[in-house]
C-alpha cells in the first residue's frame, strides 16, 4: 500500500491493537451511555463490575479487531471499529447471551 506512512502502521500488531482498543471503546459506550443519561434521575444506579465489563469487552472486541485489522489507521476506520464494538455488544444483549 502506498500512502502517508504516519497513517498506516502496516499489517502488524500495532494496527490490530489500535482497532481492538477502538472496538473496546465502542463496547463500553453500549454499557455506559444508558447509565450516564439516567445518572440524574436514578439514585440507586448499579454500575457493572469493572473487571467483568473489561473482560467481556476485551473478548468480544477481538472479533472486531480481527475483521478490521487489515484497514488503515485513519479516523474513519477507527470510527468503524468503534461502531462494530458497539454493534457486537448490542447483538449479544439482544440475543441474551450474557
Amino acid at each position: 500500500m502506498h500512502g502517508d506512512p504516519h497513517l498506516e502502521l502496516g499489517e502488524s500488531l500495532p494496527r490490530f491493537l489500535s482497532h481492538w482498543l477502538a472496538a473496546c471503546f465502542g463496547h463500553f459506550l453500549m454499557v455506559l451511555l444508558p447509565l450516564i443519561t439516567d445518572w440524574a434521575r436514578v439514585h440507586d444506579a448499579t454500575w457493572p463490575r469493572w473487571w467483568s465489563l473489561l473482560l467481556f469487552a476485551m473478548s468480544t472486541s477481538l472479533i472486531a479487531a480481527i475483521i478490521n485489522a487489515n484497514l488503515p489507521v485513519t479516523p474513519r476506520e477507527m470510527i468503524k471499529s468503534v461502531a462494530l464494538g458497539y454493534a457486537l455488544n448490542a447483538t449479544i444483549v439482544m440475543l441474551r447471551l450474557v
